[in-house]
């Protein structure tokens, strides 16, 4: 059975995979689907082959295809970069009989663009397993693969990071998924990123994205306008996470504000608990109104950084520190 990625979603009951195209984010993810649910289905063991081991396929496959002592069920993933698909691997596949067994999974990863239309090692597969074209997407398929990436996001700010994402790397699946990964540490809650490595994620000031919400959460605007100033000065093109984050803290308060059940609304936000009370204590003298303004306002600068609006985005991002610190005035 063939499919091409964008409708790809369950292996299914099948154990057999063929993944071909020049995709590699594509065929990285796949293979991740795959792996996840061949686990749940008892396959714990997995042996890599490149293109230059393939000699040592059929011993492995050999070994183990009738079963061992123990029982246990193995992954032979091979590896196709380059060149034609190897007459190697053509003559592995055409023995049905590595289809057949019950304690063997295979994931066959070529670097061709299509399968050929005859053949007895594509027949085989085709009757026996999945194969998966990933190769590289339409524009509408791209936007869909990356709505999916951002399906973690509030629905009111899709459109602003899913536009702004595509925009800046159309065609660049890699640069979608490293921004994609920011966004997740942003908003992902603390339990589900229990295990995020954050300190990476570090701007030219040197201070980290997380910091630079605690800034904003603490009142500390002087520093913060300090690091958006210092940015302004020598790292003008990273613009885009400094407005993700400085929306993120908007969103999230204005959905606190709206609720009768402010603490609850944090969380559905996907504020992380350790932060709540700093979110809390943000909101405490603000109103929703102020909130919609800025909301509304981050939109703009959004639209400004994209080009879509005339004005300069590093002033227009100090304009929106400055009024923050306006609408959470202890003094309101």
């Amino acid at each position: 059975m063939k499919v091409n990625f964008i409708n790809f979603s369950d292996p299914k009951d099948n154990k057999c995979f063929l993944i071909t195209g020049g995709e590699l984010i594509l065929k990285q993810e796949v293979v991740e689907i795959i792996l996840v649910k061949l686990k749940s289905a008892g396959f714990n063991e997995k042996v890599s082959i490149s293109q230059d081991e393939l000699e040592r396929m059929q011993e492995i496959a050999s070994r183990n295809m009738g079963g061992s002592l123990f029982q246990e069920n193995l992954i032979l993933h091979i590896k196709h970069t380059s060149g034609k698909f190897p007459e190697k691997i053509k003559l592995f596949l055409e023995d049905a009989e590595i289809f057949n067994s019950p304690n063997i999974a295979l994931i066959v990863e070529s670097s061709i663009e299509k399968t050929p239309a005859s053949g007895t090692w594509i027949k085989n597969f085709d009757a026996n397993g999945l194969i998966i074209n990933c190769s590289k997407l339409k524009i509408m398929e791209e936007k869909i693969w990356l709505k999916r990436q951002l399906n973690f996001l509030p629905k009111d700010l899709l459109p602003i990071f899913g536009s702004s994402i595509f925009q800046n790397n159309e065609a660049n699946l890699m640069g979608q998924k490293n921004e994609v990964s920011l966004l997740k540490l942003l908003f992902l809650n603390q339990e589900k990123m229990s295990e995020a490595k954050t300190d990476h994620i570090i701007f030219g000031s040197g201070i980290s994205a997380f910091e630079l919400e605690d800034l904003l959460l603490n009142r500390d605007f002087k520093k913060a306008l300090k690091t958006i100033n210092f940015m302004k000065e020598h790292d003008r093109q990273n613009s885009a996470p400094i407005i993700w984050i400085i929306a993120k803290v908007i969103n999230s308060c204005l959905e606190s504000l709206k609720s009768s059940n402010k603490k609850s609304a944090l969380i559905n936000s996907g504020v992380w608990s350790s932060k709540i009370n700093l979110y809390l204590n943000l909101i405490k003298e603000a109103t929703a109104k102020e909130f919609l303004s800025l909301n509304e306002e981050i939109l703009k600068v959004d639209l400004i950084n994209k080009g879509l609006m005339r004005a300069e985005t590093w002033e227009q991002i100090e304009r929106v520190i400055l009024k923050l610190q306006d609408a959470t005035s202890l003094q309101n």
